[in-house]
């Protein structure tokens, strides 16, 4: 089957999802795996339908050359993490990666003076493998590397209309610190945004 911006011809085609966190392995990313990442995320942050399809390819095009130039960065702060099946993949059937997540550490400047701190962003899984632990067991990875640089708190944003993600955010411990509003917001409440910390 010939390869395209989708991966495949049939992208969206059913992915068999019997499997469970207990047969995912975490590990970092690399250039080769920005292909599917890009799908993973294009299309767990997007909604298409048929009218809308067209656009899927200029969309990933961006998500993934985006991410190959965070990944190209020898830049020791940022980390791409993504969840991937134990054994063979091809095995199975089923698409490589299930899950993907970044971490930062991100630095700001105030009237306290520098505080640099660890941010989760882009967590996001496959259709077929949520609900299986994918997703926490991608959050715990990012606490054990931010725990490891010393950090206490881990920070992250989230949609306030995003129900499974505040869900499997405030069941992994993290609990919302401020709820921020802007023009835009105010205008589309479904835009707005929560940030959520974790001690760690």
């Amino acid at each position: 089957m010939q390869s395209s911006f989708f991966g495949s011809q049939n992208f969206f085609a059913s992915t068999p999802a019997h499997q469970k966190s207990s047969d995912t392995l975490v590990r970092s990313a690399d250039l080769s795996d920005v292909n599917e990442i890009g799908d993973v995320l294009t299309l767990s942050f997007n909604n298409f339908n048929d009218l809308t399809l067209w656009i899927y390819p200029f969309i990933k095009l961006s998500v993934c050359e985006d991410l190959r130039n965070r990944l190209k960065k020898t830049d020791a702060s940022h980390f791409c993490l993504v969840a991937v099946n134990k054994i063979t993949p091809e095995k199975q059937n089923c698409k490589k990666i299930k899950g993907t997540v970044e971490l930062s550490f991100r630095t700001e400047y105030g009237w306290k003076g520098k505080k640099t701190y660890p941010y989760i962003a882009n967590l996001a899984v496959s259709k077929n493998y949520r609900r299986q632990g994918i997703g926490s067991k991608l959050l715990s990875k990012c606490e054990t590397i931010a725990k490891e640089h010393g950090f206490k708190e881990l920070y992250l944003h989230v949609l306030a209309s995003n129900q499974s993600g505040k869900q499997l955010y405030l069941r992994n411990g993290y609990t919302i610190r401020q709820v921020e509003t802007d023009l835009y917001s105010l205008f589309v409440p479904s835009k707005r945004r929560l940030l959520l910390a974790k001690s760690i």
